[in-house]
């Protein structure tokens, strides 16, 4: 059994989860696997996840949460990927537009979160993903997000999407 003496003791007083919010348009244009989700067709989709650190300093997220504000889950309504980034990709993209990753966004992207496949808990759809441990390097102090759908289905008009990322910093 190796000894205490040698082992560095790591803590971590500063938990961080951050949440942001999306209200898709007020429409039912289907969305077809890997479609990006957003507010409007016209306005970039990727949402910025605030003051996870300062800037340049390394982030452990450790867990992910999707909270749909609805009662029902949709056919074909299969599962959520979160792709994330260290800035504001160039794409873009807006809703309902079909995600990739541009040469303009590869310096940025950090890689996918699969948040799994929804719940139905009543009134609401829940997705709690654990374990990720994902450590990034923040360029600045927050990271960003596109949230995709993983299987088509058409969506419900104003849709409340939540998306939680929970880590620490390091």
């Amino acid at each position: 059994m190796p000894s205490a003496q040698g082992l560095a003791r790591v803590t971590n007083d500063d938990p961080r989860s951050k949440t942001v919010s999306i209200t898709r348009p007020n429409d039912t244009s289907p969305y077809l696997a890997n479609d990006v989700i957003g507010a409007s067709t016209g306005a970039t989709a990727i949402k910025e996840f605030t003051q996870l650190g300062p800037a340049g300093t390394e982030f452990m997220i450790t867990g992910a949460d999707l909270r749909i504000n609805a009662a029902s889950i949709i056919s074909g309504e299969t599962s959520y990927r979160l792709h994330l980034y260290s800035a504001a990709p160039a794409s873009a993209y807006g809703d309902n537009a079909a995600w990739d990753i541009p040469a303009g966004d590869r310096s940025v992207f950090l890689g996918s979160i699969d948040l799994g496949t929804p719940v139905d808990e009543g009134s609401t759809l829940a997705i709690k993903t654990r374990e990720i441990n994902a450590q990034v390097k923040l360029t600045g102090t927050s990271l960003f997000g596109y949230l995709v759908t993983v299987g088509p289905y058409t969506p419900t008009a104003q849709r409340v999407y939540e998306v939680t990322l929970h880590g620490l910093k390091l």
